[in-house]
């Protein structure tokens, strides 16, 4: 099992990179880092605008593979396509700024029958999404102007419902990030 965290975005709304923000002593993307690191052989984080500053907030962090999109600027999926170059597994997928997921949430999606599989808190999909590494070439052939929902859409998937407000957490300001846990 693969896993890719996409951190390659500009922040734009926040005025600063979110993912470096810390929580608890680490910085955000540390933290969603941590929480799918014991499902996954291989974790690939995808970063853009932010690299230099990413690679060295992750220095010590060990069994990690650290990619740059040199194309960040056309949006989110071509850090999805980036990541999935870097695969050979079925994979989770899911932004930098959806830390504390639960283990049970992985493991529920883990435990799941289709070839994606969504989890849904109340009645909203969130993240990390499930995804066979068959669909990793037609991903790579998808239009780089559209984006991972709309892949999933044009696909049968799985719902897996869970009792995790984490998935669904949405992050645009300052305060929202140091207030998370809360």
């Amino acid at each position: 099992m693969d896993g890719i965290i996409l951190a390659g975005g500009k922040s734009t709304r926040m005025g600063t990179n979110k993912l470096l923000i810390y929580v608890d002593g680490h910085p955000l993307l540390w933290h969603t880092i941590q929480s799918m690191k014991p499902f996954v052989n291989h974790l690939v984080v995808v970063t853009g605008r932010y690299d230099k500053e990413i690679r060295e907030a992750l220095k010590e962090e060990k069994d990690i593979e650290i990619v740059t999109n040199d194309n960040y600027e056309k949006g989110m999926f071509s850090s999805v396509q980036t990541g999935i170059r870097h695969i050979n597994d079925s994979f989770f997928l899911i932004p930098g700024d959806c830390p504390f997921v639960s283990e049970e949430t992985y493991q529920s999606l883990l435990n799941g029958k289709g070839d994606i599989r969504v989890p849904r808190y109340k009645d909203t999909d969130g993240h990390p999404i499930y995804i066979d590494i068959k669909y990793k070439e037609e991903i790579l052939l998808f239009p780089l102007d559209s984006n991972l929902k709309q892949f999933r859409d044009s696909k049968k998937y799985e719902i897996i419902n869970v009792k995790d407000k984490n998935i669904v957490i949405n992050l645009n300001t300052v305060l929202d990030v140091i207030n998370i846990k809360n």
